[in-house]
């Protein structure tokens, strides 16, 4: 007994460990983010801040919203166009008997392991030629493409999970593919989509690479801008500090608002038929 007792309280005191060691650096973030330059940097340290002080607040929606309002573009259309492509395509590979399927799927796979850096210049050249260069539609392609690999792998083991003699009936039945994906396939592994969603919309949140380099000022996003309050002559903490808070907010409300789906789209195939 006391040793079921001892190795409880091991597992929770770890427990407390880890879980401080991963909030620990976002909550002095969101405590920074309440604090001027000069309270952040302040010895001894000024723990609790005034939290009526929301000035660096106000001043990145005031100054920078419209670099917040093409993170949440870029992201969405990104989104949208990523399973707009990969629906299709993963289910298309699941459900034609073609002998190069596997094959194909894991070409797609691989294509996912290029880094980002080793297709930014090309990237440039081929926008700048299109005239895209400094868009949103720049941002959007790009970052679809870079997801569109990870959102068909990852729909193709969502989709194997529909019967397949529900979609031979509906063909006998005389529905056409498009039909079968659209009424059939789609809202029977619906969970499963808006988990694949739910993981490109937090890629394409977080992507900075792309965003650096492909664009210069109009269409910057989020994390190019708080970069750039890292100058050589000063770094900007409190500025810094509030829009790192707001750049975490928006993946949190929407894996909050997919919850139930991601839940049950994780343990979607967990127990063999």
């Amino acid at each position: 007994m006391h040793s079921i007792r001892g190795k409880d309280i091991g597992l929770v005191i770890a427990a407390l460990a880890f879980t401080a060691f991963a909030v620990g650096p976002l909550l002095w973030i969101g405590l920074s983010s309440f604090k001027n330059t000069s309270d952040i940097i302040a010895i001894p340290p000024v723990w609790i801040p005034d939290f009526t002080y929301l000035d660096n607040y106000v001043h990145i929606f005031t100054d920078y919203w419209p670099f917040i309002l093409n993170s949440v573009v870029v992201t969405l259309g990104a989104t949208a166009l990523a399973l707009l492509f990969a629906i299709p395509t993963a289910f298309g590979l699941v459900n034609f008997q073609m002998r190069a399927s596997n094959a194909i799927a894991d070409w797609i796979l691989s294509t996912r392991m290029m880094p980002p850096i080793a297709a930014a210049v090309p990237l440039f050249v081929i926008f700048r030629g299109l005239g895209l260069l400094d868009s949103v539609w720049a941002l959007i392609i790009a970052y679809a493409g870079f997801n569109l690999p990870f959102a068909v792998w990852v729909s193709m083991s969502f989709l194997r999970r529909v019967p397949r003699e529900v979609i031979e009936a509906a063909r006998l039945e005389g529905c056409s593919w498009t039909q079968v994906l659209v009424r059939i396939a789609l809202p029977m592994s619906l969970s499963g989509v808006m988990t694949v969603a739910t993981f490109v919309f937090i890629f394409c949140w977080n992507e900075f690479l792309l965003s650096l380099f492909l664009t210069t000022r109009s269409a910057r996003t989020l994390p190019v801008v708080i970069s750039s309050f890292i100058g050589t002559g000063k770094v900007y903490w409190d500025l810094i500090a509030a829009a790192s808070i707001i750049q975490c907010v928006p993946p949190v409300i929407f894996t909050l608002f997919m919850q139930r789906h991601i839940v049950s789209g994780m343990t979607m195939g967990a127990v063999k038929d």
